[in-house]
């Protein structure tokens, strides 16, 4: 008897929804935090007990700057990790769609792996496997990997660009991401820029047009990996539209595959994927 499969897209996509806002959220109360003046306090506890000093409570002006630039440090690369570990999560539970949809109706030509092996693999080579079954441009597989190039180097290297960190062909380590461009295009073809549409008084009728473009950050061996905070925003931007166009992608290839009648529709909405005799 044939078993019918409902598989629901939304809580998958809430995976990565949530992980981004995670980290949105947490890295400005932590770099906020660490930006403020006079600087909060660094003691974890006063209360405990006698004997118990690890760091000294009373810093001097210099010692509590250092502090706070550590302590922003840290934010980031928490901040990172966090984007990233999430993003991981959901590509195995996009993977495990790709499993079941090609297990039912894959033709055997495409080999799957199990989703608990995809799960121990990287970011880079979960990207890979998963590009065997769904389409991923290659500037976005690199975009992937530069960002987790960064979270590795704050990781291992606290933020300090080291020689795994550098392209041999460039003697650079490149961070790129999405941004997304706004510009008015004016009803005679003339182009108001980014930088001039905030404010700007229209004359005549214009459409606001906003696509992603890819930024490029370069850093030579022994920099300091310091991302603005604005940029940090785009990083999260960034991978949001990523995990949501491979999320669209996997639709179009359960659709191709032939599952259009598996219960209830596929649409951006509900849990993962059920499974029940017809």
């Amino acid at each position: 008897m044939a078993q019918l499969f409902t598989i629901n897209f939304g809580p998958i996509s809430e995976i990565l929804d949530s992980g981004i806002r995670r980290a949105d959220v947490f890295m400005g109360v932590g770099l906020n935090a660490s930006e403020q003046v006079p600087p909060i306090s660094h003691v974890l506890s006063r209360d405990t007990g006698p004997g118990v000093i690890l760091v000294k409570e009373e810093l001097s002006d210099q010692e509590r700057s250092d502090v706070a630039n550590e302590f922003g440090k840290w934010v980031r690369a928490n901040g990172i990790r966090e984007l990233l570990e999430t993003f991981s999560v959901y590509l195995t539970e996009i993977y495990n769609v790709v499993f079941m949809v090609e297990t039912a109706y894959g033709d055997g030509t495409k080999r799957t792996m199990a989703v608990s092996r995809f799960e121990r693999l990287g970011i880079n080579d979960q990207i890979e496997e998963l590009r065997r079954f769904i389409p991923i441009s290659d500037e976005r597989r690199d975009i992937l990997k530069s960002l987790n190039q960064a979270r590795n180097c704050y990781a291992h290297r606290r933020g300090l660009i080291g020689a795994p960190d550098i392209d041999p062909g460039t003697n650079h380590f490149e961070l790129q991401w999405l941004r997304l461009r706004y510009q008015i295009l004016l009803e005679d073809g003339t182009v108001i820029p980014e930088e001039k549409v905030v404010g700007a008084y229209l004359e005549k009728e214009g459409v606001l047009q906003i696509q992603p473009v890819i930024e490029r950050h370069r850093y030579s061996h022994g920099d300091e990996l310091v991302i603005p905070k604005d940029e940090l925003k785009h990083l999260c931007l960034c991978v949001h539209i990523i995990g949501q166009s491979i999320g669209e992608e996997t639709v179009n290839f359960a659709l191709a595959s032939g599952a259009t009648n598996i219960g209830e529709p596929l649409r951006p909405e509900a849990r993962a994927i059920s499974a029940q005799d017809p």
